[in-house]
């Protein structure tokens, strides 16, 4: 994990300026993928967290324009964030994308049910991920 992807870490002048992706994601091959693809994209400084807990707390913390959650964590599952992050007013606003290895056409709409505003599967299609960030974040 990059210094600015810590949980008690505050990020560098610089990167405090950028918007902010929070990834909740236990998988430390995950994380980096998702990490080097943030760092080509460029223009956004990206934040980890673990566990449903820890992603509660940067959400609120952070204010993230984005948050990306795995829906498998040890905690809990992605359902169980979205649905807390919905229940706190700070972060209720903030669009969350579920990033699953569950590609089964149910998993997909219970997500999007649930209010999760997308669905990208794992492994992760590059060209997929890029153009979601640019949906958020705007074209680079």
């Amino acid at each position: 994990m990059t210094a600015s992807m810590m949980p008690d870490s505050a990020p560098d002048a610089a990167a405090s300026e950028l918007p902010r992706l929070l990834y909740v994601e236990d998988n430390p091959i995950n994380m980096l993928i998702v990490e080097e693809l943030v760092n080509k994209r460029g223009g956004i400084t990206l934040f980890g967290a673990e566990t449903v807990a820890e992603g509660l707390q940067q959400a609120a913390r952070l204010q993230p324009r984005l948050i990306l959650v795995d829906m498998q964590l040890p905690d809990g599952d992605g359902h169980q964030l979205l649905q807390a992050l919905r229940a706190d007013a700070s972060t209720a606003p903030i669009p969350c994308v579920a990033l699953s290895a569950n590609a089964m056409p149910e998993d997909v709409r219970r997500a999007t049910a649930a209010g999760f505003a997308d669905y990208w599967t794992k492994p992760i299609d590059f060209k997929i991920f890029l153009a979601g960030l640019d949906r958020f974040y705007g074209p680079r």
